[in-house]
């Protein structure tokens, strides 16, 4: 991958990389990265994006007010959470100022990643633009009880944790979308062998 046909630069092949919360993502992620991909997270562009002195910040204090800050004044994420997922409409309020910040850096990051496989983690891939700049789609899924296990483990109260699985799509959307299918039942070995039996079936690689 990376030759260049008739004198022009292949722009990067991307995989969008995508599933429930707690499914392990990030954990395929880091195989992936591994193998020699180039791995961004839209989560971690999000909170770029929230930072003190961004358009974002601006946008978000304006339409959720001071009481999502923290002391620091930045914004608080848990804060913001706690809103957005106990309604629905706020959550679209604050996906409309997000979205489109992350998906233009994502979309440079591609122009720049010329010749490489370029991973794009996303929980909200498949709801967004996003979804057409990528060339393959791969879903992570675990059993419920593991997400809300791995979801307890990082501090999250179980109610919390229902509440953000039911804003999301289910496993059968997600699985109806996706070109590739990466069980993360807990087996490490076992979704390792499955990256890499994906990654092989990339072009190029």
């Amino acid at each position: 991958m990376g030759e260049a046909r008739g004198g022009a630069v292949l722009t990067a092949f991307v995989v969008g990389l995508t599933g429930p919360i707690g499914a392990g993502k990030s954990t395929v992620a880091g195989m992936l990265r591994e193998l020699g991909a180039k791995v961004l997270d839209a989560d971690a562009i999000a909170r770029d994006e929230l930072l003190r002195g961004t358009v974002g910040y601006s946008a978000v204090i304006q339409r959720f007010g001071t009481e999502v800050l923290g002391e620091d004044k930045e914004v608080d994420r848990r804060k913001l959470a706690d809103r957005v997922f106990a309604d629905p409409r706020e959550l679209e309020a604050l996906e409309r100022i997000l979205h489109p910040r992350v998906i233009a850096r994502i979309l440079e990051a591609r122009k720049m990643a010329t010749g490489a496989v370029l991973v794009v983690e996303a929980i909200k891939l498949l709801d967004t633009p996003l979804r057409r700049a990528c060339d393959r789609v791969w879903v992570v899924i675990a059993p419920r009880q593991a997400l809300l296990a791995r979801l307890a483990a990082r501090g999250m109260r179980e109610e919390d944790a229902l509440q953000r699985l039911r804003n999301q799509s289910g496993d059968e959307e997600f699985v109806a979308a996706a070109d590739t299918v990466i069980v993360n039942d807990g087996d490490r070995a076992a979704t390792r062998a499955a990256v890499e039996r994906a990654w092989r079936e990339l072009p190029g690689c």
